[in-house]
């Protein structure tokens, strides 16, 4: 022990501590230059000026220490190449600028989150919007959007204006997936699905004569009924139980159960696999047989189902 502790004294001198001292500090920079200024590291690796300067720094750190150099080279390499792969994968600055002028023109009071638009759409549907005004959709996806908007009770719009619209503000991946959760398998998978108690919940059953119409209407949620949902965090199964009111300050009590997904067809009535049994909560946009995943086709990872709530 006396040896390794003489050892980290002799590595750990006044002269090493001064250099590590010295990186903390450009590290921190760094650090508050990308978190605070951002469009000024990126510049340095995506502008010809930028690239001059890492260039001459580059050489005067190697002609004051080559171990250095090196260093500051490798790192200058990964950061450009990741640099690189994220401008591939991203918009060009144009186009988004010209998408974000034109829906400032039309649609003032949408606010358009560009990270999530670069995973929903490609540069060539962002340039055919900033061409045409309107997102590119497939007749499939009018067909499903029109039928949606005709089975609307609170939309009585024609339906040729209802779809030019839309496609002004939703790309083809996000009107989807808005679709596939008002089905009874998105719905089932964002809010879960109510199943009979076999034991009762007499905890939670009105006294005789109290009116019960505003749980039947739909109006309240019935508690005499468990919930059988999607665990958002952990993408797995679970049954939720309601157990009454608390003693004292009158909460809601409720217990939560794992549920194996084997056990679906039994427990939840009109649910279905279309193959294998899987675990439906895994792919949260996507499963039903006559609904298109927001990627615009089906995946063989898929857990595809049925559900048939509605009479």
């Amino acid at each position: 022990m006396e040896t390794i502790s003489k050892n980290i004294k002799k590595i750990l001198n006044e002269s090493t501590q001064t250099k590590l001292i010295g990186l903390l500090t450009i590290l921190v920079a760094l650090w508050l230059v990308i978190y605070f200024i951002p469009e000024l590291f990126a510049s340095l690796f995506n502008t010809l000026l930028g690239n001059l300067i890492l260039l001459v720094t580059t050489i005067l750190t190697f002609s004051y220490n080559l171990r250095a150099g090196a260093i500051l080279s490798l790192s200058l390499i990964i950061l450009y190449r990741f640099a690189y792969i994220t401008k591939l994968e991203s918009f060009t600055d144009a186009s988004l600028q010209d998408f974000l002028l034109i829906q400032n023109t039309i649609n003032r009071q949408k606010i358009f989150d560009t990270n999530i638009l670069a995973n929903q759409t490609t540069q060539e549907e962002l340039d055919y919007f900033n061409s045409h005004g309107m997102w590119p959709w497939s007749n499939e996806t009018i067909q499903k959007y029109i039928d949606a908007t005709n089975k609307n009770p609170f939309i009585r719009t024609y339906s040729k204006d209802a779809v030019n619209y839309a496609r002004t503000i939703y790309n083809e991946a996000a009107i989807l997936e808005l679709l596939y959760n008002q089905t009874d398998e998105g719905l089932f998978k964002i809010n879960g699905v109510q199943v009979p108690n076999p034991q009762g919940n007499p905890k939670e059953e009105l006294p005789n004569g109290y009116g019960d119409f505003a749980y039947t209407s739909g109006l309240l949620e019935d508690r005499t009924k468990d919930v059988i949902r999607c665990n958002l965090d952990t993408n797995q199964l679970e049954r939720k139980r309601y157990n009454g009111k608390g003693g004292i300050y009158g909460e809601q009590l409720s217990s939560v159960t794992s549920v194996d997904y084997n056990e679906l067809t039994t427990l939840v009535p009109g649910f279905s696999f279309l193959d294998k049994p899987c675990n439906p909560c895994l792919n949260f946009s996507g499963g039903s047989s006559d609904s298109k995943s927001v990627s615009g086709g089906s995946s063989d990872s898929e857990c595809k189902f049925n559900l048939r709530t509605s009479t």
